[in-house]
């Protein structure tokens, strides 16, 4: 038998009847009410124009970016540096077929030609094109009082490396000769409404620039993995999901105008680190071979794709101010880019180790 007694069932029905209980719902009913219009208020489609560039590990920021958009109800055009008969046969830009399908404009031209520029008016604009000044001011000047925010995509390449507090966060001394450092000066000093990114490594599907291809090249190989000195470096590796879901998360956030972002995932991974991460997913053990840079000769560019110091920064800001959270980590994604490695085709493509086999000889 049920434990609430007729007499206070009775009196709980006549509770519920009464003003201050009909009050109380009414009050909660409106303020769902008004939660819900305020998220419906939130939700604007933006004209959305993405200036991308041509090569470079930037370069499949403009893809991603643009599925994400267009999954928030914008609309969304891209602009592309570069031939599209040339471009149209590689990575990333090969899957442009299938944001054309979805109803993305992709328009080829040189951003910084203002004749190539699309006549449609643009709430929003993101320069992932320029390093320099000279390349992104065209394309500044032409948006100049015309869109309601511009997102520039910079670098945490242009912080000032720091050997005793390693991790950069926002508002770190920049290198003065970074072209990346010249547009962000010229985006303030002209009262744009912009907001600032600065990426660092970034990894994952339909990129133009190795990353986690460098580690697994070798160890799927069995060859020894050449590695700066000490190899307890930490870097961070973020996925293109997630540097495009922080910039696909501004469109219409006011608060974001005038504020600069790292992008970055807020795990760090040791050079070392990565070799065996990749290691254990290929089911092999790691051959690293440590070596001083300095000591080998090596030229510049050559050898390892990466700085040979630490490089890592911190994402709190993004968190705290525009509710962002990585979904992803190289420990959690080494067994996809395994996988994907292997079904591209590459572990079985003919790769140039000429410079590997130099600093080994050269460290022995």
């Amino acid at each position: 038998m049920s434990g609430l007694s007729f007499t206070s069932a009775s009196a709980a029905v006549q509770s519920a009847g009464s003003p201050s209980f009909l009050g109380c719902t009414h009050a909660l009913r409106s303020r769902v009410q008004g939660q819900r219009r305020a998220t419906q208020l939130r939700v604007v489609s933006e004209r959305v124009l993405i200036a991308n560039t041509k090569g470079g590990g930037h370069a499949f920021i403009g893809l991603h970016l643009a599925e994400q958009l267009l999954q928030a109800g914008h609309e969304v055009t891209i602009l592309n540096d570069g031939d599209e008969g040339k471009q149209t046969k590689k990575a990333p830009y090969n899957q442009y077929a299938s944001l054309k399908e979805k109803g993305v404009q992709i328009v080829w031209g040189d951003p910084s030609q203002p004749e190539v520029l699309p006549s449609t008016d643009f709430d929003v604009v993101v320069d992932n094109n320029g390093k320099t000044l000279e390349v992104c001011k065209p394309l500044i000047d032409a948006f100049k009082g015309k869109v309601q925010h511009y997102m520039f995509v910079s670098s945490a390449g242009a912080y000032n490396a720091n050997s005793v507090e390693p991790m950069h966060v926002e508002g770190d001394p920049r290198k003065s000769s970074a072209g990346h450092v010249a547009v962000e000066q010229y985006l303030a000093s002209e009262g744009l409404p912009f907001t600032i990114f600065q990426p660092l490594y970034i990894y994952g599907p339909h990129t133009g620039k190795d990353c986690e291809q460098w580690f697994i090249d070798r160890v799927i190989r069995d060859r020894p993995v050449p590695i700066p000195t000490p190899g307890m470096q930490l870097v961070t590796l973020t996925h293109v999901e997630d540097v495009a879901s922080m910039i696909a998360a501004v469109p219409g956030n006011q608060k974001a105008i005038g504020q600069t972002y790292n992008i970055c995932s807020d795990r760090q991974v040791t050079f070392d680190g990565m070799t065996r991460l990749t290691a254990s997913a290929l089911g092999k053990t790691p051959q690293i071979h440590h070596y001083d840079p300095k000591a080998v000769g090596l030229g510049k560019g050559e050898g390892f794709p990466f700085r040979t110091v630490h490089f890592f920064a911190s994402s709190d800001k993004a968190k705290r101010e525009l509710g962002w959270q990585p979904k992803h980590s190289p420990a959690a994604d080494i067994g996809s880019l395994v996988e994907a490695y292997k079904q591209s085709g590459r572990d079985k493509a003919d790769i140039d180790f000429s410079v590997d086999d130099k600093i080994l000889s050269a460290s022995k």
